[in-house]
């Protein structure tokens, strides 16, 4: 039996779904399925073809890159009315499909972990593991000796952990890296992810008529999987993987109009936040990708010439307009929408709980959802007090000394524009105490700790040929008249 299902997996067959699998075509599969099933609201479609497409890659790929696409994508398929929130599930039929349904997903994985022996990797210990640990027991600690901690914080604090931990080690322990090959494939996965978000931005506006002036559109900017702010964080996470895009292919500056389209989309979802951080950071990695891209040079600045130029015709002929959105988006106190009010009272409540902070769920005593007071540092600062901010600042260091352990490649330097751009943007937003965004977060931790690790084994192995190589002494050398004669005979 197994000898069968061995020949089974090592066939022309199997090679073909391996190759798909690993490929861009497998992310436009997914992206299609999550955009089709968005807007006409069949989430439980969705699950469905999720499960058909996972469940051969579990039996014929070893490499769990498979997972990537699904992780990134899977909870896109959501809508607000559809959401777990609203009920929507709760009738026997859907119950009885996803328990059948989850059932196949965790027997095919098991098959996976046990034949493949990737249970013995999935948590070997890599580098970041201990950081990220104490950032996570930090926040578990939260609050402990205050009323306002509660099992929920206790809770939350799992969840954020093992959104970090669990696809940083299957990337760091169960994928196959490839360098260029991986790395261009995920950065497609985020400009995937981006279409999606645009077309669910372009549904909530179609459905609403498109109208800016009666309603806020950051009113009905409710996708199911996310809101506006958070949807445009994917995007701002997005945008310089694009711009890797741009820089490794010889007619990369075609995908300008990629950046430029996430951008507009940034924008058509009122996301302050994202934008301060989008549009300064995309004119500076246009601007050094101006002196740093080789291949096709000439098509790249004359696209950035006409998107330049298109970008002032329309801030010209819309002025007006731009400006009354611009002042309505950035005028005294809806600047802020309410994070200095919230900054304040953490800061206060905090001062009678300095070492452990005042825990997760300390908001909720004030009328508000947990929000992680919009602001990673302090958030760890309230929510875990000393113990918890220097454990971040321990987290950070680590990642940072990753990044420059060993010679910079483009693959790591792209992704350290990622987390950077998700981290700036997190200063004034909820991304990295959210759990889906924590999983591109560790996605990409676990791609920069695979590169450093390969551009260290390919510096060791060129250092030992070169070594090893035999050195011809100057008497083992001949004259160049002798070569030719020896030629010419």
């Amino acid at each position: 039996m197994g000898e069968k299902l061995n020949r089974i997996i090592t066939s022309k067959f199997g090679d073909k779904l391996r190759a798909f699998y690993t490929s861009v075509w497998h992310v436009l599969v997914f992206g299609l399925i999550c955009v089709f099933c968005h807007v006409f609201e069949m989430t439980i479609l969705a699950c469905v073809l999720f499960t058909i497409l996972l469940v051969p890659a579990f039996i014929f790929c070893k490499n769990l890159l498979i997972l990537v696409p699904f992780m990134t994508m899977c909870s896109f398929a959501l809508t607000e009315n559809t959401n777990p929130e609203t009920g929507y599930y709760n009738t026997p039929v859907r119950i009885a499909t996803l328990i059948m349904l989850l059932v196949i997903l965790l027997a095919a994985l098991l098959f996976n972990l046990i034949y493949y022996k990737n249970i013995k990797l999935l948590f070997k210990k890599a580098y970041l593991t201990a950081s990220l640990c104490l950032a996570t027991s930090a926040l578990m600690l939260g609050g402990i000796t205050e009323h306002t901690f509660t099992l929920m914080g206790v809770a939350t604090a799992i969840a954020i952990g093992a959104t970090m931990f669990l696809p940083y080690s299957v990337v760091v322990n169960c994928v196959d890296y490839e360098k260029e090959k991986t790395i261009k494939l995920f950065a497609w996965t985020l400009v995937v992810v981006s279409v999606i978000i645009g077309c669910a931005v372009l549904k909530s506006y179609y459905i609403h008529n498109f109208d800016t002036t009666s309603v806020h559109p950051k009113e009905y900017l409710k996708f199911g999987f996310a809101i506006s702010n958070s949807a445009a964080a994917y995007v701002v996470i997005a945008l310089p993987l694009t711009f890797y895009l741009v820089y490794k292919y010889k007619y990369g500056f075609l995908l300008m109009a990629v950046v430029a389209l996430e951008i507009f989309i940034i924008v058509m979802n009122y996301s302050r936040s994202s934008l301060v951080v989008a549009l300064p950071g995309s004119v500076i990695v246009t601007i050094a990708l101006m002196f740093k891209k080789k291949r096709g040079r000439l098509g790249y600045l004359i696209t950035c010439g006409i998107l330049i130029a298109a970008a002032v015709a329309i801030v010209v002929s819309m002025k007006d307009k731009a400006y009354d959105a611009l002042f309505e988006s950035f005028n005294g106190s809806s600047f802020d929408s309410g994070r200095f009010k919230i900054w304040w009272l953490g800061f206060e409540r905090w001062q009678d709980s300095p070492v452990f902070g005042v825990g997760l769920w300390f908001l909720p005593s004030t009328g508000h959802d947990y929000t992680s007071f919009h602001c990673t540092p302090l958030t760890y600062l309230y929510c875990a007090g000393i113990v918890g901010l220097a454990a971040y600042i321990y987290h950070r260091y680590k990642t940072v000394r990753l990044v420059f352990s060993v010679k910079l490649t483009s693959e790591r330097v792209f992704l350290a524009l990622s987390i950077f751009a998700m981290l700036l943007n997190a200063l004034l937003d909820v991304a990295m105490t959210s759990a889906p965004h924590l999983i591109f977060y560790a996605i990409m931790l676990g791609y920069i700790e695979l590169d450093a690790k390969k551009t260290r084994a390919d510096a060791i192995a060129a250092a030992e040929e070169s070594a090893a190589a035999p050195e011809i002494t100057e008497s083992e050398q001949l004259p160049q008249t002798e070569v030719n004669v020896s030629a010419s005979e």
